[in-house]
């Protein structure tokens, strides 16, 4: 709680350490703190802040947009963790215990107007949480933005569609200002003691695996291309008769040594996304919008995008079940096919990999942008293209290493096989070679 410059905490006693939390709307929270790279050291004589001109602590831009992201179109946005703040003693003016469990700390007014400066000293810092705390303020700014930007249009003409943009970024906007945010306070914590913190609580996290983050989309009755792309990998991998029959390893399987399975439910589904959304950002945003909206970006680049707008999604799988259907059955010799294991599910060539499904995915985007669309889900126009790189060698480990880079060697080898170079100057030639040296 905060009121007339006073901080209502609970204290929390752990290992003989003491520290206070408490529950802050997001607009109390900016009033005694926000984002800054400057990092206070000491105070002089006036109480004056003195900055470590060394460190400046930097976010990644690209992360604190995701936050603002998600706190602007995700209805279910949510902060379950809290914000670890320092208190210096020098901007604490009384302390109050009102009871064994609860303390009042009375803070200098100068702490609430230097925030609202622009270049105003920050007492108050983020010890844990900056990327949070910055994200919130992108939220902020870019919705007020957006209400500024229409209210300027809308000064000098009607528009039914913009007033209503207007009314729900004003309505997100006070939603957001009014999130409540979990706060915890110490007391002039020592620099070694902030960055015990912020490494503690930063080191120990485990990341979620994303096998687990895609299966969780299957539980949601909401829409999504995450939820979309897990559908189309479970379907391929649970049908006898497809190409990709028990050859993923799905989150939560059991597999015997030898029998896991070359590639992972995270990355075939990831792999699908990529040719919905045109990047991992947009990914996360096309959740919220519906699917007809992302006919709008549709490019040849993200050839499932169109089938995902219109809510075509068998015709994705029947594609990809076509193409592979066609991988496995030109793709051999002396009847028994390179795509195919035997005894196990350890890979012998490089098209069991990976790597080798990552590039014949990078192969059939191009075939999609020459066939007929009534052709896209028949295993003979694939055939008629694979056939003419029947010539390589997919067992030759030294220029197929199971390795990342094979993935672009697999590439150009079959993209010059079924369209061949007219001349050295093919730029595919060029690029080839330069990953064979690398």
């Amino acid at each position: 709680m905060l009121h007339n410059n006073v901080i209502q905490a609970q204290k929390v006693q752990q290992n003989n350490q003491e520290f206070y939390v408490a529950v802050f709307a997001i607009n109390r929270v900016l009033e005694f703190t926000k984002f800054t790279e400057r990092l206070i050291v000491g105070f002089d004589d006036s109480n004056i802040p003195i900055y470590n001109p060394e460190i400046q602590r930097r976010v990644e831009n690209t992360r604190v947009e995701k936050i603002a992201d998600f706190l602007i179109n995700d209805p279910d946005a949510l902060f379950p963790t809290n914000i670890v703040v320092s208190i210096p003693s020098a901007v604490i003016e009384s302390i109050n215990n009102i009871s064994n469990t609860t303390i009042e700390i009375g803070l200098s007014s100068k702490v609430f107007s230097e925030v609202k400066r622009h270049d105003g000293d920050v007492y108050l810092t983020v010890i844990d949480g900056q990327h949070r705390i910055r994200g919130i303020e992108r939220a902020i700014y870019r919705l007020q933005s957006d209400i500024e930007n229409i209210n300027r249009i809308l000064a000098n003409s009607k528009n039914d569609k913009l007033e209503r943009k207007r009314s729900d970024s004003a309505r997100l906007l006070a939603n957001l200002m009014n999130l409540n945010l979990i706060v915890t306070f110490f007391i002039d914590p020592t620099l070694e003691f902030q960055a015990m913190v912020f490494s503690t609580i930063n080191r120990t996290q485990k990341s979620v695996p994303q096998s687990l983050v895609y299966s969780l989309f299957g539980l949601t009755e909401n829409d999504s291309p995450q939820k979309t792309a897990l559908q189309i990998v479970l379907a391929l991998n649970s049908f006898e008769k497809s190409p990709f029959f028990d050859r993923v390893k799905l989150h939560g399987g059991n597999y015997g040594r030898n029998q896991s399975p070359p590639l992972t439910q995270a990355m075939m589904v990831k792999s699908i996304i990529d040719l919905i959304c045109t990047n991992l950002r947009d990914a996360e945003n096309d959740r919220f919008r519906p699917r007809t909206e992302l006919l709008k970006n549709a490019s040849p680049n993200l050839p499932f995008r169109k089938y995902y707008a219109q809510n075509n999604d068998n015709f994705i799988t029947d594609i990809l079940f076509s193409f592979f259907t066609a991988v496995k059955d030109v793709f051999s010799s002396d009847g028994f096919s390179y795509w195919e294991f035997t005894e196990n599910t350890k890979p012998a060539n490089i098209l069991q990999t990976t790597v080798g499904y990552q590039a014949l995915l990078d192969i059939l985007v191009d075939i999609l942008k020459e066939i007929q669309e009534n052709e896209k889900d028949t295993v003979g126009i694939y055939k008629s293209y694979l056939g003419k790189a029947t010539n390589l060698n997919f067992e030759n480990v030294s220029r197929y290493p199971f390795t990342s880079k094979s993935r672009k060697i697999l590439y150009y080898d079959l993209s010059l096989a079924i369209w061949p170079a007219v001349s050295d100057a093919d730029v595919r030639i060029s690029k080839l070679y330069s990953v064979l040296n690398r």
